[in-house]
Formats: C-alpha cells, structure tokens, sequence
C-alpha cells in the first residue's frame, strides 16, 4: 500500500478516524516523502499550518520499514509523537515497531544525586508541603520505568530544584556510580539503540553527530532515514553546536591546580614552561577591555591578546604530555580530555589571524560577558559543517516545518543548510485566512524608534483588547519593550487575567491563558513559536515591532560579520529573511484550526512604508488587509457573536 492508500478521499484514515479530512497537500507531502525515503534523498518540504505533516511523513515512514530517526525541535512535540501520534498510526498501519524515546539527560531523574539532595537538607526547603513532594517523589521513583521527569506528579518548575536531581555530563560518575544499573539515562540510550524508530530532539541529535565525530560511542544507532520536524531552527543550532569555546572559569580552574601545576615544573626538561608564565598570560587577558560591542574578532586582537593565547596554549600542551607519561585512571581521564579540548582551541585561536573566506573556516572572537571574557570559536558557515555531518549518513533526509520559505522560496533556508541538490516542495495552508484573519498596519502610530511609540502601541493595544471578545496575545521583540509594555497596560484590561511572561513557567501561563478567557498575555521571543491556542481563547495577536535581531546580540553581530566576511550582504541574506521567518512565526500564532478567526496587528509601519516591507507581506498567509481599527474591532466582535461564549 502506498500513503495515498490512507490519506486518500476514501482512504483508510477516512474510515478510522472521525474528524478526517481529505486535504490534497497533505497527499502531495506523503507522495514526496515515500520518494525521499525509497531514493535515500533530500527533501525540504514546507507544510502550512492545517496541512497535516505529521501524518505525511509518519505514515509513509512507517510502511517503508525503514529504520528512522524523528527529531523536533521541542520536548512538547516530541512527546505528542511519541505518546499519541506513533502509537495511533501503527495501530492504524497494523505495523506494530519497537520505538524509543530519547532526550537530554536533564529530563531524566538521576537517582545517585536525587539520593545527595535528600542527605543535604540545606538544599531542600523544610516543612509539611515539601515533606510531602519528597514522599510523592520517593513513591515515583519506585515506580517508574523511565525516570523522564515530564512524567512526574510533582511540578518541578525551580531549574535550580532540577538540577540537583539531574546529572550533567560533567558530573555524571558513569559506571563508578552506585545507581548504575538502574540509570534512566542509560536505560533510555540503550532502548534507543534496539529500537526501529527513535523520537529525539535536534539538540540531542547533534550531540550524537558530533561524539561520532569525535571518536565517542553513539547515542542513536544507525538509520535509514531522518526526519526533521520544526526544522527552521536547525541554522541557528548549527551554529551554536558546531562553535567550541573556553571560559575565563574553566581556565582558572585549571591554573588553580596546583597537582598538575607540580606535574607541569617536574624534572629538568627545558621545554616544560614555568607555571608563573601561564598565570602571567592568564592576567594579561583579565587586562584587555572589550571593544565597543563586547567582542573582539581574531582581526581585531592586539599582539598581547595573541601572545597570551598561544603561551597558554603552549603551556597546556607541556601539561598534557607530563600528564600522559602518570597513570590514567576515571577521575583523570575526563579531566585530561576536558584539558586538550580547552589547549586545542587555544592554539586554533592564536594560530588562525586572517582565515580565508572559505566555507568550513572557524572564526575566533574574543567576547565579553556577565561572567568573563570568554574565547570561543564560530563557524563562517554553518550549513557547511552540517551538511558535511549530513553526508556521513548514508539515508534519506526529510526537513519540515511549516516557516521554511520567504518571499515564496526556500533559498534562503538550503543555503543555511548548505543543500545544493535536494527535492522542495512548498505546501499552503489549507485555511481561508481572507476569510478567518484580517492583518492591520496602523498609518497613525509613531516611527517603532520614536519615544512615544510604545505609548501609542499600548493604547491601541487597550483600545482593542476592549473590543475584542476573545484573548489576546501581545508579542514583543526585546525584553526591555516587553517589561514597559506590561507597566502601562496594568490596570487597563479590567477584569481580563494579565499574565507575563517570566512570572510563572511557559506551559502555566499558557494553561492559565485557556482556562480563565478571555485573557491577555505579554510574551516575548518563546511565545513567537511552539504554542497552540485555538479557538475564541485566542483571537487577536499584536506584535509591536518588525523581528529584526538586535546587532549588539553578539550571536547576531559574529553572524552578520561572517556574512561580510563570504563577501556577502548581511541584511539582504541574513537579516531580512531571518526576520520574515520570525515574523511568519509570531503571526501563526493565531489561526491553528479551520474554524479559528482573528485579527493580527503589526504596529511597525515599515511593514508597509519601507520596500523590504513587500518581502515580509509576500512571506504571510493571504489574510485580508484592512486600513482601519474600527474594521478590526467590528470583525472581532461579529465574529466572537457568532462563536458564542
């Protein structure tokens, strides 16, 4: 059988599942995905919102046979695969598999540390309410079989409570621990490895390319086929997992050694550098100031700065050859390896001072943060390094999200990745956004920059938060904007709940958000993306500026210097398509389902003074323009009449 077998007009889904619908995309998806699975190739495929992608690349999935790898790029999706999606389509398949779910090790419980926070009740808070979490907890614990933390009764919202009944891969005593062979973490990888489909994240799905890479054992087995689900975040994660850097902490945790320092001035060797020297360069690095952004490309460093590096490096790689000639035991080990990690992007950074404009090429920035300066190694082009670790693969590649594209074409998504050859496939919602949403640039707001304009913004917001029956969703580009806006907007919705963002956890705000309608919640950047809210409970996005990255983001400033650096426009090819995405991102918060309506308000007018402006309304759903706030508010209320309470 083939996919359209089952997602045809009378397919088998049509007869099995209720509130089926035939939706010609969704087939058009599968058709391209059986053919990327059986010829082992590349395919990017958008999907929009109401297509059904998921069950397009499941179903064929499955019935290919093929051993395969789903990665998201969220927990929540990769649980809804894993706990309702697989189950139901192998059911409906008739193809029972072995599947496994994996994740990082801080969602899985790790029993030896569990067993310190418990001996140490300074780390815990006293008294009947977290007596009694401590006994549901230890009831848990029995219980499990998994140990993921999603899965347990007790809230553990406090990431500092997490962390210390997690491990790290730092802290983690590996097979000296008494609690090993009860590991959930080594229960899950194991599962994974004997298992014919594995759901994973991409964060983790990176780590495991990268430890093969490197000569570590696997986390996932070998596949025939991967499936990458939200994959328009995978550019930037590229960069962030392909980038090696060492902290001002981690090297003074070495130079305040002073075993290795005894190791390091044994014996007469006069290669083997005093250990005075190192701590002498260490200090001439805490000296230099940071340049006006807060980071300082290898292009830009002072003859201190590289001279520091390079006897730091040269010290480090006298350390680890007295190192090597003393036993090794577990505890050395890690320490050794953690030890030529930070000697060789030492030297790599101190050796490279002009590196061609190549793709490949790692790029050194000095950069200074809260807690020091920090040396730190950056790809020019990531899509480079990606697709190499794509290409260590033999098997089929499938990419899907339904924010791929913009202005109509998924250019500037294959270049991120580096895909010169692959199918693409651009599938449209199947809604009827002229008819469900309506998209409003007001021509009376100030210019975003002027000091006024967030006063005016939130006026508007009020005025319309008033007229709207539903909820609203009110995004912000930056904190600071975020911070403003709820203090003028306090006191002004009245009795709507005003929830904010950072004031209880995503997944709270965001049931508190459904439960008490009509509300109003602030969010910023998390809440552009990865939430579902159907319905009246959500009718009315506004977002307050067009998505351009801050420059001063260091992350954003090294990649728009590494666009410069391939000769390239940085605003053209980086951030105008990078803030289209966003942007479709935000504006998809609101129609989720074919019955949803509401109004999106962008209140940036460059959306439609500025030329580049064309590109962002090209890039959303064909939502009706209108030019007035009372059309907004009018649609808004007929609509929320008709929907009812």
């Amino acid at each position: 059988m083939h996919g359209s077998d089952y997602l045809g007009c009378n397919g088998i889904l049509s007869t099995v599942l209720d509130d089926f619908q035939y939706r010609d995309g969704q087939n058009r998806m599968a058709q391209a995905v059986t053919r990327a699975l059986r010829e082992k190739s590349i395919l990017v495929a958008e999907a929009g919102t109401g297509v059904g992608k998921t069950y397009a690349y499941l179903i064929p999935t499955l019935l290919s046979g093929k051993r395969s790898v789903i990665s998201t790029g969220t927990i929540a999706l990769q649980d809804q695969l894993y706990e309702r999606d697989i189950p139901l389509v192998s059911r409906i398949l008739g193809k029972p598999l072995r599947t496994a779910l994996l994740k990082g090790r801080a969602n899985y419980i790790c029993l030896q540390r569990y067993e310190i926070d418990r001996l140490q009740p300074g780390l815990t808070p006293i008294g009947l309410k977290h007596e009694e979490r401590r006994r549901v907890m230890d009831g848990w614990i029995e219980e499990t079989t998994t140990g993921d933390l999603s899965e347990c009764p007790v809230e553990l919202d406090d990431l500092m409570e997490r962390s210390h009944i997690t491990s790290t891969a730092e802290n983690c005593t590996g097979r000296r621990c008494p609690y090993y062979e009860r590991c959930f973490v080594v229960e899950a990888r194991r599962q994974a490895l004997e298992s014919d489909l594995i759901v994973t994240n991409h964060h983790l799905l990176f780590s495991d390319w990268l430890l093969r890479q490197d000569g570590f054992s696997q986390l996932l087995p070998e596949v025939d086929a991967f499936i990458l689900d939200e994959a328009h975040l995978l550019p930037d994660l590229a960069t962030r997992m392909l980038s090696e850097s060492v902290t001002q902490a981690e090297l003074e945790r070495v130079l305040a050694n002073r075993v290795w320092s005894d190791l390091l001035n044994a014996g007469s060797d006069s290669s083997v550098l005093p250990w005075d020297q190192l701590e002498q360069s260490f200090s001439r690095l805490l000296s230099h100031e940071s340049g006006p952004t807060g980071i300082l490309g290898c292009d830009e460093w002072s003859t201190s700065i590289r001279e520091s590096l390079e006897t730091l490096a040269w010290g480090f790689e006298a350390l680890l050859l007295r190192l090597n000639s003393t036993p090794e035991d577990d505890s050395s080990r890690d320490a050794r390896r953690n030890l030529e990690r930070i000697q060789s992007i030492l030297a790599r950074a101190s050796e490279t001072r002009h590196p061609e404009n190549q793709s490949g090429t790692q790029w050194p920035w000095l950069e200074w943060l809260q807690g020091g300066f920090v040396v730190r190694l950056e790809p020019v082009d990531p899509g480079y390094g990606l697709h190499a670790l794509m290409q260590s693969h033999d098997a089929a590649w499938i990419m899907t999200s339904a924010s791929l594209s913009a202005g109509g074409n998924l250019s500037y998504f294959r270049e991120r990745m580096a895909l010169a050859e692959c199918e693409e496939i651009i599938i449209p919602s199947p809604f009827d956004y002229a008819a469900q949403a309506l998209l409003y640039t007001p021509s009376n707001l100030p210019n975003v920059d002027a000091p006024d304009y967030l006063d005016a913004f939130m006026a508007l917001a009020v005025r319309l938060i008033d007229a709207n029956p539903g909820g609203t969703f009110l995004l912000f580009t930056s904190h600071r904007a975020l911070t403003a806006a709820h203090a003028l907007i306090s006191g002004s919705v009245g009795s709507r709940p005003l929830l904010l963002q950072g004031h209880a956890p995503k997944y709270r705000l965001l049931e508190r958000f459904q439960e008490e309608s009509p509300a109003v919640l602030l969010g910023s950047h998390s809440f552009w993306e990865g939430v579902d809210v159907k319905g009246l409970a959500l009718s009315l996005v506004m977002i307050d500026r067009l998505p351009f990255a801050s420059p001063s983001d260091p992350a954003v400033y090294r990649r728009i210097e590494a666009f410069k650096r391939m000769g390239r426009d940085p605003f053209r090819d980086y951030q105008l398509p990078k803030a289209v995405l966003t942007l479709r991102q935000g504006v998809g918060r609101l129609v989720r389902h074919e019955s949803d309506f509401g109004a999106v308000v962008v209140g940036d007018r460059r959306l439609v003074e500025r030329g580049y402006g064309s590109l962002f309304l090209a890039s959303l759903p064909p939502m009706t323009r209108v030019h007035d706030e009372r059309a907004v508010a009018e649609f808004l209320q007929n609509h929320g009449q008709m929907v009812g309470p």
